[in-house]
């Protein structure tokens, strides 16, 4: 045997490639998510100057949000499917209505199927998002950041994919070729072991251990996963308490502020709205090529923050996204301020405002975009991780659909250069809220993020141990255990 099939043998039976397997079955999901994200921009155009189904403005948007706007709706399943039925059943779920959702869209001979089509794969959209926590789950401490990142990845390139085949192909065959993801993500996830969190969590201690002892491939590992999760379980308390807990609400208030920063700096809306900003400048490019451009950086981006994530850690990639977005920005601001005062002269540097969009979705694709998705899956406790992720989410997506549809108000009440500037002070704000507020989870386990939450006193910094009294619960006896 050669030097790489061992190499490949060992990372194969040492778990870390099982893990990989499993983080690309689950995430796989999230390449259907985003073609749905991108299927409005080569569906619209191709109806627009179609005879068959024939679409004007108004119906047109409808097509655009239906696919949004009923996310919220999947995220609640989400979140109730994963505690009620299992992780790895959640994602599988998901991809039940993304296959009926494509078919009604690729067999649609009138607006009304497409309508339904659309409105079924924004469903399946939301309910996808249990990928997270599942991902997270199974993870180590070492490679749960750029195993998270996949997610990224895969949605960006599912962007990327359908941009390019829209540039080539009819909307409905793009439909039909969706539906084979899918189907992968289906069938594939049916071979993955349950999240052995979970299973902890439902009582099967004998088949977390076969979970763990699959991903590890080591017995004493698997005993110790299982052996440390068992000995944290607490005593039994209500849901009222669990879910008011300073464990749950500090992680709720942070991932909240934190996607909302998300959102009012522009980032969504700027790759919503990416063609309205390269017609700003004097290039002729085809509005597939420009969509095409935009999603092929994102998609570059993303794996290179894969490769960052676990190297400088989730708020330090959150400080410098949020940075190099305000430089963005600000350059923005003043270069479309100056020409709105100046009307009448002729523009100086027009692939600026192209420059600067290119690189606005550069940075934020560093951390402000993928980051507070990855970071659902890390903050809440085990009891609750699975309903206040889809809760999260649910919050998330209703941004995403406010502050995409108030775009044309803002435009028409602040002008274009003010709304540049709101989102350049949203994105300043959030460089301060990463700085002070955003804790850092690279390299800890999901058991020290969230006694992080729990603790009452924290001396110096998210690492110092500080001390923090717990109650376990050992064969009727409880006793008190100081950490230090």
């Amino acid at each position: 045997m050669g030097l790489l099939p061992k190499l490949v043998h060992k990372f194969w039976e040492y778990g870390a490639g099982r893990t990989a397997l499993a983080a690309f079955c689950a995430h796989s999901v999230s390449i259907s998510i985003g073609i749905c994200q991108g299927y409005s921009a080569i569906l619209i155009p191709q109806l627009t100057s179609s005879d068959t189904i024939h679409v004007d403005s108004e119906e047109s948007s409808w097509l655009a949000s239906l696919g949004a706007v009923t996310n919220p709706i999947g995220s609640i399943l989400s979140g109730l499917l994963a505690e009620y039925f299992g992780r790895k059943r959640s994602i599988q779920i998901s991809s039940v209505p993304f296959l009926a959702g494509w078919l009604c869209i690729a067999l649609a001979d009138n607006i009304t199927w497409l309508y339904v089509g659309r409105l079924v794969t924004g469903i399946a959209a939301g309910m996808s998002t249990a990928c997270y926590t599942y991902v997270s789950e199974i993870s180590t401490p070492e490679n749960r950041g750029i195993l998270q990142s996949l997610g990224p990845i895969c949605a960006s390139f599912g962007i990327l994919l359908t941009y390019t085949l829209g540039y080539v192909l009819s909307w409905s065959t793009v439909a039909f070729l969706s539906v084979s993801f899918a189907l992968f993500t289906l069938i594939a996830v049916e071979f993955l072991p349950e999240s052995p969190s979970y299973l902890i969590k439902a009582g099967l201690h004998s088949k977390a251990f076969d979970s763990y002892f699959w991903f590890r491939r080591n017995v004493a590992l698997a005993q110790t996963e299982v052996s440390k999760h068992a000995s944290s379980e607490k005593i039994e308390i209500s849901a009222k308490e669990i879910y008011c807990s300073a464990a749950t609400i500090k992680p709720f208030l942070i991932l909240v502020t934190l996607f909302f920063l998300q959102q009012l700096s522009g980032i969504y809306t700027i790759l919503f709205y990416a063609v309205n900003f390269f017609e700003e400048t004097d290039l002729e490019l085809d509005n597939y090529v420009s969509s095409i451009i935009v999603g092929a950086i994102r998609f570059g981006m993303s794996m290179v923050t894969a490769i960052l994530v676990n190297r400088f850690g989730r708020r330090l990639l959150c400080m410098a996204s949020s940075g190099g977005m305000s430089v963005a920005m600000l350059a923005m601001v003043v270069y479309f301020k100056y020409y709105e005062m100046h009307a009448g002269e002729v523009r100086v540097l027009p692939v600026l405002p192209l420059v600067c969009v290119v690189f606005n979705v550069m940075f934020s694709m560093v951390g402000m975009l993928p980051i507070p998705w990855i970071l659902v899956g890390e903050l809440f406790p085990l009891e609750v991780r699975s309903i206040m992720s889809g809760i999260v989410i649910c919050i998330a997506q209703c941004f995403v659909f406010l502050f995409v549809k108030i775009y044309p108000d803002m435009i028409e009440h602040l002008n274009f250069s003010g709304t540049l500037m709101t989102f350049l002070l949203a994105a300043v704000v959030a460089l301060f809220f990463c700085k002070f507020v955003l804790p850092e989870t690279k390299n800890k386990s999901l058991q020290e993020i969230e006694d992080y939450f729990k603790r009452k006193k924290v001396l110096d910094g998210f690492d110092n141990q500080g001390f923090c009294p717990e109650v376990i619960k050992n064969e009727g006896i409880y006793t008190v255990q100081i950490q230090t």
